[in-house]
């Protein structure tokens, strides 16, 4: 009986060590591809940028299984370790553990008088068509909310100018911030073409020599202008990337997620896996333009928007080039700006030249759009 009860100790173990090191191996693998999502084109290759989106569950994954390894004395725990080092600037840009950021964060209005501050907002509309339930005076609250914060320079992505009502959202907007200098890719006169909608830049300085950022397929990916800023010249980016407009259908899909037995799930997530990967070729075409715009600015650049792209992605790493991520240089957490059900993302960015210094990094809690906005300090 003793004998057989070893044996069937050993079996147990052979089992369990080749179960972990079939887990180890992909959990190695999956981890490279989710690395490899940053210098693979999705037109060459789209899978890596799926398993980028899941990167911080990876790494969560990642470090506790180290651990684990670690404390049961297995030398995995080395190639463990050393595969969550390898991808440690993915991990700069994916979360920020400095508790002094917290702080500096929340105290974003006290900017000194040689620094401004810059917000990013992908306002949805001004949430013109009630999406958020339960609530119809979101309007109002945003103009509240841009009162209370004040930037010195909004970029605005999904802008709404509403030229029906007395008072447009334009006027009211610059007279709520004092910026009298607006930029926009859209003509409030010409109401007969509903040209009343899209990027806009309101600011406090001086701003000349608007350009629009035209993709190869002639749609408008967002707008340029240079501003004044204490005698300097700074070039503003006010980019959306291509979205992956999901619809009602799929965002109850998601919200049925945790329902048990839903017989509409693969065809739930067919749809959204096919939303997502025509947006990632959009996505990476237009990166390539800002890219080369970017690149030929003759004065230092500011890019606020929404790549609809996470850190560990081609697209964001193809627009960031050899910019500053101001989250990475003064944000606290993982700065989630999108979130859907259990998924959450951090997809609206402000980069800035090195030249160029960020503090006070904030991503605004306030539940607006279906984006939060985000705000910094900028100083020469």
């Amino acid at each position: 009986m003793e004998s057989e009860g070893q044996n069937k100790r050993h079996i147990i173990i052979r089992v369990l060590s080749r179960a972990k090191n079939y887990f180890t191996v992909v959990l190695i693998l999956v981890t490279l591809l989710a690395y490899g999502a940053v210098f693979v084109s999705p037109d060459v290759f789209q899978f890596p940028q799926y398993v980028g989106m899941g990167y911080p569950f990876i790494l969560a994954v990642d470090v506790v299984y180290a651990i684990v390894l670690a404390v049961i004395k297995r030398k995995a725990a080395i190639i463990m370790a050393a595969l969550v080092l390898l991808g440690f600037g993915f991990i700069r840009d994916t979360v920020q553990l400095k508790p002094t950021a917290y702080f500096d964060s929340h105290d974003y209005a006290n900017h000194d008088d040689s620094s401004f501050n810059i917000m990013s907002f992908n306002v949805r509309l001004l949430d013109r068509y009630n999406w958020i339930k339960g609530k119809n005076d979101t309007r109002q609250k945003i103009f509240e909310f841009l009162q209370f914060v004040s930037p010195d320079i909004i970029c605005f992505q999904e802008f709404y100018a509403r030229y029906a009502d007395s008072v447009n959202n334009e006027t009211i907007i610059r007279d709520i911030l004092n910026a009298p200098y607006i930029i926009r890719d859209y003509n409030t006169d010409e109401h007969w073409l509903k040209t009343d909608k899209g990027y806009v830049i309101f600011s406090r300085f001086k701003l000349e020599n608007r350009r629009y950022i035209i993709d190869s397929a002639n749609n408008i990916n967002g707008i340029t202008a240079d501003a004044d800023v204490y005698g300097k010249k700074l070039r503003i980016f006010n980019i959306h990337l291509k979205s992956i407009h999901l619809g009602y259908d799929d965002y109850s899909f998601i919200d049925s997620l945790d329902r048990k037995n839903n017989s509409k799930n693969m065809s739930g997530f067919k749809n959204i896996y096919q939303k997502i990967g025509a947006a990632y070729s959009e996505r990476c075409m237009q990166a390539t333009v800002i890219d080369s715009m970017i690149k030929a600015s003759p004065y230092p650049v500011v890019v606020c928007g929404d790549f609809n792209e996470p850190p560990v992605s081609y697209c964001y790493n193809k627009v960031r080039g050899n910019l500053d991520d101001a989250f990475c240089e003064s944000g606290t957490g993982f700065g989630t700006t999108m979130s859907l059900k259990f998924l959450n993302f951090r997809i609206d960015y402000i980069l800035h030249s090195p030249e160029l210094q960020s503090r006070g990094f904030v991503t605004h809690p306030q539940h607006l759009s279906d984006h939060c906005a985000i705000s910094c300090n900028i100083k020469f």
